[in-house]
C-alpha cells in the first residue's frame, strides 16, 4: 500500500493567467477567478455535496456545490484548457470505520473488515492535491493511503466508473476471501449502503458545524 501526504492548498501547482480557452476557463473568468491556482481554491471552498448529475462536471458552476468527481473534473478540465499537466486520478482504498464512522456495522453481516471504495484527486509531478480536503464531506479524516491509483479523463460516464470499479474489484477479491466469496449485486448493495451512512455523517458534521442553520441537503 503507497502512502503520499496530501498537501491541503496549491504552493506545488504550477500557476498561469486564466484565458477563454473553453468552456470551463469561461466559468472561472465569469467568477472573477484569474489564476489556476485561484480557481482550485474557489474549487475547494465550494460546499460538498452530491450533483445531480456527476457525469459532465459543469454542473458545479450550475449548482454550486460538488464532490471530490465534479470538483477534480473541473480543474482537470480546466488544466487541459491551458495545457498544464495536472490530471485527474482515482484512488482505490479500504473504506472502514475509520474513514466513515458507522461502517463497520454496515460490513460486520458479511465478515468483511473493508469494503473497496473510489476517491479522487489531482496530481502533478509527485504531488497529490485533494480539493474535497476541508469540506464537510462524511470522512474522519482525508485519505492518504491507496492500493491502486489509476490516471483517467476528466469526467467519466457512470459506466465507465463501473468498469472501473469491477477492475479493481477482482483484484481485491483476490485479497480478501469473503469479499470474493459475495456477488458483484451483493457488493454495490453494500457500496449503496455505505454511501448512505456517508451522507449521514456528512449531515451530522454540518449540524455541529451549524446548529443554528437547518441543513438542505
Amino acid at each position: 500500500m503507497e502512502s503520499t501526504h496530501v498537501q491541503p492548498r496549491f504552493a506545488m501547482l504550477p500557476d498561469m493567467a486564466l484565458q477563454p480557452r473553453g468552456v470551463v476557463s469561461e466559468q472561472y473568468l465569469q467568477r472573477g477567478l484569474t489564476t489556476f491556482r485561484a480557481a482550485c481554491a474557489w474549487t475547494q471552498d465550494l460546499p460538498y455535496g452530491a450533483n445531480s448529475n456527476n457525469e459532465d462536471s459543469l454542473i458545479l458552476f450550475e449548482e454550486g456545490y460538488g464532490t471530490c468527481t465534479t470538483k477534480h473534473g473541473a480543474i482537470a478540465r480546466l488544466a487541459e484548457e491551458h495545457h498544464l499537466p495536472v490530471h485527474k486520478n482515482l484512488g482505490f482504498y479500504r473504506l472502514n470505520d475509520e474513514i466513515v464512522t458507522g461502517v463497520n456495522a454496515l460490513l460486520a453481516p458479511y465478515q468483511l473488515e473493508f469494503i473497496p471504495q473510489i476517491h479522487c484527486f489531482l496530481v502533478y509531478e509527485n504531488h497529490r492535491i485533494d480539493l474535497t480536503e476541508g469540506n464537510c464531506n462524511g470522512k474522519n479524516k482525508t485519505i492518504a493511503d491507496y492500493d491502486f491509483v489509476v490516471p483517467v479523463a476528466p469526467d467519466l460516464t457512470h459506466e465507465q466508473h463501473h468498469a472501473y470499479y469491477l477492475e479493481y474489484l477482482r483484484q481485491y477479491a483476490a485479497l480478501a476471501p469473503a469479499l470474493a466469496a459475495l456477488s458483484e449485486e451483493t457488493v454495490m448493495d453494500i457500496l449503496a449502503a455505505c454511501d448512505r451512512q456517508l451522507k449521514y455523517q456528512c449531515s451530522i458534521m454540518l449540524d455541529a458545524a451549524n446548529p443554528l442553520v437547518p441543513a438542505t441537503r
